[in-house]
């Protein structure tokens, strides 16, 4: 990625962090807040295997879904990361759906999806005013798994891609890295957060179920449309713990391809 495009994607971030009012230095509750700025959040536990998330526009709605089953680091970085898709990849004339199975791929979306999330998460600026502010300009040849877990209380991210942030912005070379990554090996984030009582909860996952009430009356409207098949309607109905025996007024069933939102969300 050339550097006009690196600034033109953490102009961006700069406007999504101040159309959700992110004063401090992370977001509160980034899912209330992509939902604030228009989107359909759907959260659910499909497992620690399976894919992260994914971007979405249908029938005009904009939609981000992470996995809960993954620790609350990640699902905050994957919904920043589908919120960058949405911003610079998909549009109502083109390209209407991206599913992330990890973050790792090379592809150019992907980079720019990661390099979005990182500017919305740990913007340059906030990470500066942290170092002299809160570490008091310490040297970082002399920061400890200590410093990383405030940095990462403070952010609300994980141990390690505070490390590569810290690294992109120039402020820890590779050897520290390596030495910072240690530390967390022998203390684990966890304990490094605990001793700075520091928010432990980003090392757990949430197993949140969130799945918005529209989603649920418009799978029933498309099974009754014939648009999706009866298996899909029960598996989105379970995910309100609902069965198809509890819904009266039902079409009879017919043999049809889905593609509906909770066929991406494995139905």
């Amino acid at each position: 990625m050339n550097k006009n495009r690196q600034l033109a994607i953490e102009k961006i971030a700069d406007t999504v962090r101040a159309e959700c009012k992110v004063t401090g230095y992370g977001f509160q509750n980034i899912f209330e807040a992509a939902e604030k700025l228009g989107y359909q959040v759907i959260r659910y536990p499909i497992g620690k295997d399976e894919f992260l998330g994914f971007a979405m526009i249908k029938e005009g709605e904009r939609i981000v879904f992470s996995n809960s089953s993954l620790i609350l680091s990640r699902e905050i970085f994957s919904i920043a990361h589908e919120l960058g898709h949405q911003k610079l990849h998909l549009s109502e004339q083109g390209l209407t759906l991206i599913k992330d199975d990890d973050f790792t791929n090379r592809d150019e979306y992907e980079v720019e999806a990661n390099y979005f999330a990182a500017s919305l998460m740990m913007p340059r600026e906030k990470v500066d005013k942290f170092i002299r502010q809160e570490l008091n300009d310490k040297s970082s040849d002399k920061w400890n798994g200590l410093d990383i877990a405030r940095i990462q209380t403070a952010f609300n991210v994980s141990y390690d891609m505070a490390l590569i942030r810290l690294k992109a912005l120039g402020k820890l070379s590779e050897s520290q890295v390596h030495y910072l990554k240690n530390e967390k090996g022998e203390y684990t984030a966890t304990k490094l957060l605990k001793a700075i009582s520091g928010n432990v909860d980003l090392c757990r996952s949430t197993e949140a179920k969130k799945v918005p009430a529209e989603y649920l009356e418009w799978v029933i409207s498309n099974y009754n449309e014939k648009l999706i098949p009866r298996k899909s309607l029960q598996a989105a109905l379970s995910y309100v713990d609902l069965d198809v025996e509890d819904i009266g007024g039902l079409s009879e069933e017919k043999d049809v391809e889905d593609d509906s939102v909770f066929a991406k969300i494995g139905t």
